[in-house]
């Protein structure tokens, strides 16, 4: 009799199993190694300054894009006329009594924001709401001295005899009118709450010329006059000769003047990249902080060039305005990056001079 196979299931040796919280444990450390690798990856790619691009504001992001821009070119002319606008659109609220009273955002006797110098004031004070245009006349200056024989009609364009300036700032004296800052007036057109006196003037100096300090400040000094002198850094941290040096500058800014940014070189700033604006706007300001003590928050374009890109750039790294050289004196709270300035040539008589400040 053949033997039948056995229907009995046969037995098989159970492998041995972990107890259930040791797999616990390693799915929580594996979790765990994985959340800190994603987490030190995610780290290092926003600190790389390669992601710096994709991180700008998007408007920035926008005037740098690869497309072609149609944004238009701003090119200035000494010759050009300030469009017509209101001087001023701030209004005073009738009382009960039928008498004025400010605007609650600019009280009478209101103080200024900060008991520092407006110069370190560290960001541009909060803006109102009221749309602010103030008629302040920026006047434009140059070389203060007496051109060499062989000078080019440029440079005898641009200079102004030591004693004619002294003639036209005796004359702005004897007819009360007082020089402010640009941090004065920028305060003033943003806030209301910065007091400028009855007839307020800018004196603005371009370039940075060593007949600046032998001329100019004493003069400004002896009228106890504060005055703005737009430097290029790279020239004056070149010592090139005919350019003020940071010890002349250290002086002058000790004495109450103030020292601005008109680039590294004389360059145009018009259709450049991003990379280059950077460069050129971020990089003067940080020269004169370290060499002054404070950071400048006002630009005078090279030649009067530049365009929205060059705006955009210098908002962006902590610039509260810009000087053109439009013709004008009504500043507008809506424009800071295009404040209007009067050219001063070297041919004015005294009496031109008078009639063109009292009058644009």
């Amino acid at each position: 009799m053949i033997p039948q196979p056995s229907t009995r299931p046969k037995l098989r040796a159970k492998t041995p199993q972990p107890p259930r919280w040791k797999k616990r444990l390693v799915l929580i450390v594996f979790v765990t190694i994985n959340l800190f690798l994603v987490g030190a990856i995610i780290g290092l790619f926003a600190l790389s300054p390669a992601s710096f691009a994709d991180r700008r504001p998007a408007v920035i992001a926008a005037l740098f894009s690869p497309t072609p821009s149609d944004t238009p070119t701003v090119t200035q002319t000494d010759t050009q006329e300030p469009s017509s606008t209101p001087i001023e659109t701030e209004t005073n609220t009738p009382t009960e009594d039928g008498s004025e009273k400010p605007p609650p955002d600019t009280p009478t006797n209101s103080p200024t924001p900060t008991t520092l110098p407006d110069y370190l004031i560290t960001s541009l004070p909060t803006p109102d709401t009221v749309e602010r245009k103030l008629h302040v006349p920026i006047l434009m200056y140059h070389y203060i001295s007496v051109p060499p024989a062989d000078a080019d009609i440029y440079r005898k364009d641009l200079s102004i005899a030591p004693e004619t300036f002294e003639e036209q700032m005796e004359w702005l004296d004897d007819n009360d009118y007082e020089p402010v800052t640009l941090y004065d007036l920028m305060i003033a057109l943003n806030t209301g709450r910065k007091h400028l006196p009855d007839k307020p003037i800018v004196l603005t100096f371009d370039d940075g010329y060593v007949d600046n300090y032998e001329n100019a400040f004493p003069i400004l000094q002896e009228h106890d006059f504060v005055g703005t002198f737009f430097i290029l850094t790279d020239v004056t941290d070149r010592s090139d000769p005919g350019y003020m040096t940071w010890e002349m500058l250290t002086e002058m800014s000790r004495a109450g003047m103030d020292i601005e940014v008109h680039g590294r070189e004389h360059f145009d700033m018009a259709n450049r990249d991003y990379d280059w604006l950077l460069f050129h706007l971020l990089g003067p300001a940080q020269t004169i902080e370290a060499n002054l003590g404070y950071q400048p928050r006002f630009l005078a374009y090279p030649s009067g060039s530049y365009d929205e890109a060059v705006i955009a750039v210098a908002r962006e790294v902590g610039y509260w305005g810009a000087l053109t050289t439009y013709h004008g004196a009504q500043q507008d709270k809506a424009s800071p990056f295009e404040l209007q300035r009067i050219r001063i040539p070297g041919d004015w008589s005294i009496a031109t001079f008078a009639s063109i400040v009292t009058d644009t």
